[in-house]
């Protein structure tokens, strides 16, 4: 019987990390050709893992030509030659194939660059470099410039009806950047909670800074706070109520205030409410934020422009509780800002203009006509025979059901084959993926008509409708 530690799998999932083992076994003959792999079920078994794990293993390994299938017997070992192995593991291509524009990208979260006021930026940007001339050149306070601050602090308030501090701002190169510092500032007795499904990069993060985290499932409401409490080791929760990702659900209240009432129970434990997209939903009416209600000062507010304005602008900020603020000041004043003055100076002139809130009014009404489009060309394909839409609260992306008998791996496969990148919504689950298997996650922001047209085609294709 096939036997693995499956512990230390990094950031690998679970059937990515069986795939590898089986696969590097293979390549170094310890699993000799033509033998037999044990049944799915009692590897499934041996291993402690779900028999869905090892379907999506084995699937990869038949369609790199690892193994072969025959029926009624079961999986054996092809013979391989070592000049054709192929090294990348499911979740990425290979070097030749990476180098490739895809057809369609459906996993690009990102935005419309055509709609982007590049004359407006580029005009921001001029000024400011006249404007400030050899100030850009200076050294910045670490966590961040006070124009930006208090810009951003007028912002939220305008928009979200948020009542901040800029005092409490701290502005940093990406989210990933930030999520580090609230590690450190934290300390190493934290163990976090992240939702189940949930954007596995934040636990990439903690894995990274070596903290223990644990998975809490979500259910219509969003974070099952019954579910937090029989975890108590867990004291610092990260959730993002105003926009879910991938499920698209918007927190009700009563829900955040059960969960203000679970940070206020104990002295050092802490909401990070990521806010991440918000600005972009295209339904649901928004909520104040958790940060808003707090009155136990526990939520660490956490947001970006990268969504909004363009990825390669990393400014991304946070607004911490008073008394966190000060710890951060007295312990981490030794970090230099990780954004230039220059962009904080051109990102602030932008929000005082009013050009930033100008933009997302514009690009809110752009996705609402797009998200149109693009469900009703899935509902005139074929696909609609087979498929059913989920919308929910999304922001620039849904659902789409597919009743199929291929697996998850089989579907991104073969998508790959045809040149289209997709997600599936079982991804986004640390257990219980195949509850939700043949579920594909649309992203539709920044894809054109004539790609979309050919990829609905391609995907007809791969379910024979």
């Amino acid at each position: 019987m096939l036997t693995y530690d499956l512990t230390n799998r990094g950031r690998s999932s679970l059937y990515e990390y069986l795939y590898q083992k089986i696969r590097d076994d293979i390549i170094l003959g310890n699993i000799e050709p033509e033998e037999k792999l044990p049944s799915k079920r009692s590897l499934a078994d041996h291993l402690k893992i779900s028999i869905k794990t090892v379907e999506n293993a084995y699937a990869q390994l038949f369609a790199e030509g690892y193994i072969t299938s025959i029926e009624k017997r079961g999986y054996y070992v092809n013979h391989i030659a070592q000049t054709n192995v192929i090294s990348s593991p499911l979740s990425s291509f290979s070097s030749e194939r990476r180098k490739e524009k895809p057809l369609a990208d459906f996993t690009a979260n990102s935005a419309c660059y055509d709609m982007f006021p590049f004359s407006l930026w580029a005009k921001v940007m001029r000024e400011t470099l006249s404007d400030y001339d050899n100030t850009l050149l200076n050294s910045l306070p670490f966590y961040g410039i006070d124009r930006l601050r208090e810009e951003i602090a007028k912002y939220l308030y305008r928009f979200k009806g948020m009542d901040v501090s800029p005092e409490h701002i701290v502005i940093g190169a990406g989210t990933e950047y930030l999520y580090s510092c609230i590690v450190q500032l934290l300390g190493g007795k934290a163990v976090y909670g992240v939702e189940n499904p949930g954007y596995h990069n934040i636990v990439r993060i903690y894995e990274g800074h070596r903290m223990p985290w644990e998975y809490i499932d979500i259910d219509e409401c969003g974070l099952d706070v019954k579910c937090l409490r029989n975890k108590p080791d867990v004291s610092v929760i990260h959730v993002s109520p105003a926009h879910h990702y991938p499920a698209g659900l918007v927190m009700p209240m009563e829900r955040r205030r059960e969960l203000l009432d679970w940070a206020a129970e104990e002295t050092e434990r802490y909401i990070i409410e990521d806010d991440f997209d918000c600005e972009l939903r295209c339904s649901a009416t928004p909520l104040p934020a958790m940060k808003t209600l707090d009155r136990s000062n526990r939520v660490i507010y956490i947001n970006t422009f990268s969504k909004t304005m363009i990825p390669s602008l990393r400014v991304s900020y946070m607004i911490l509780p008073e008394k966190l603020m000060e710890r951060y000041i007295s312990t981490m004043d030794f970090y230099s800002c990780t954004v230039s003055g220059f962009e904080q100076h051109a990102l602030a002139s932008f929000l005082e203009r009013g050009y930033f809130e100008r933009h997302i009014r514009r690009m809110t009404l752009y996705y609402e006509k797009q998200r149109q489009k693009v469900l009703a060309m899935f509902k005139r394909s074929n696909l609609s025979k087979i498929s059913g839409i989920y919308e929910y609260a999304a922001g620039t992306y849904f659902f789409l059901k597919v009743n199929t008998s291929l697996s998850d791996v089989e579907i991104k496969w073969n998508a790959r084959e045809r040149g289209i990148l997709l997600n599936c919504l079982s991804e986004y689950y640390y257990v219980n993926q195949q509850e939700h298997n043949s579920t594909l996650i649309i992203n539709y922001s920044n894809i054109g008509d004539k790609e979309l047209e050919t990829a609905i085609a391609k995907l007809e294709e791969i379910f024979s409708v």
